[in-house]
């Protein structure tokens, strides 16, 4: 397996569940024979719903990815997309943020092991916009943290909580993990939004990745049959197209 990329952010309508569905559409766009696998572990489910078009798979809550979280045999789901494997998302997940023993699995040096042998060249990891097991654990596994913020001040707040998590808990645990951010939903027609893409470029420099506009095309995009990323809307502009794609093949190709 190639790279283990989490979306997280304690912050909620950030667009975590839009840049890790394009991240793994992204993914398979590498090569002929890419495979990705998508771990949902937000209880709403948005990506699962997003890659296979059931919105009722969020009321199975017998598999998916709390099979994965209870180290029990399991067999991903199909999606959309031929290349693109789902261990899905559901409305009990909640109840693994207060189980010990799975929280020292998650912990444990078998979970790595075992990511590393399911196959994939890469593994999408959605969260919760919510502290607690499924928020922070996953960090340990992951090669890469994506943390989507709009640039606003109360967003700026949000991330900065999350880089001092990674920074302070999580790379002593995993020193290897690499951190990045990405502006979303941005006006840049705004003056307050200017300005804070301004100083976080001066502040975090190359660690802002991309700075991508709020266009509807993006939910546009996805609210089709089957979802789709931004790149293949028919009548996205040129500009948001290439946009979403030059990030997520910055963030793949790490």
């Amino acid at each position: 397996m190639k790279t283990k990329i989490i979306v997280v952010n304690r912050r909620g309508g950030v667009g975590k569940s839009s840049v890790a569905f394009h991240l793994a559409q992204a993914g398979v766009l590498r090569s002929k024979k890419a495979r990705t696998l998508c771990l949902d572990l937000d209880s709403q489910g948005t990506l699962s719903q997003f890659l296979t078009g059931d919105l009722d798979i969020i009321n199975d809550t017998t598999g998916g990815v709390g099979l994965f979280l209870d180290d029990k045999p399991f067999t991903p789901t199909k999606t959309s997309h031929p290349k693109i494997d789902l261990l899905h998302g559901h409305k009990e997940l909640d109840r693994y943020d207060n189980d010990p023993v799975v929280e020292t699995h998650g912990y444990g040096p078998e979970i790595q092991s075992q990511l590393r042998n399911l196959g994939y060249d890469y593994v999408i990891i959605d969260t919760p916009p919510a502290v607690g097991f499924r928020h922070l654990v996953p960090l340990c596994w992951a090669d890469i943290a994506i943390i989507p913020m709009e640039p606003v001040t109360s967003g700026i707040s949000a991330f900065q909580n999350v880089v001092s998590v990674i920074d302070g808990l999580i790379q002593p645990l995993n020193p290897s993990i690499k951190w990045f951010c990405v502006m979303n939903r941005a006006n840049m027609r705004a003056k307050s939004h200017r300005e804070k893409d301004e100083w976080m470029r001066n502040t975090y420099g190359s660690r802002v990745l991309a700075t991508l506009a709020a266009r509807s095309a993006v939910s546009d995009a996805m609210e089709e049959e089957p979802a789709r990323p931004v790149w293949m809307r028919r009548g996205a502009p040129k500009a948001l197209r290439e946009e979403w794609l030059n990030f997520c093949n910055s963030v793949i190709s790490k």
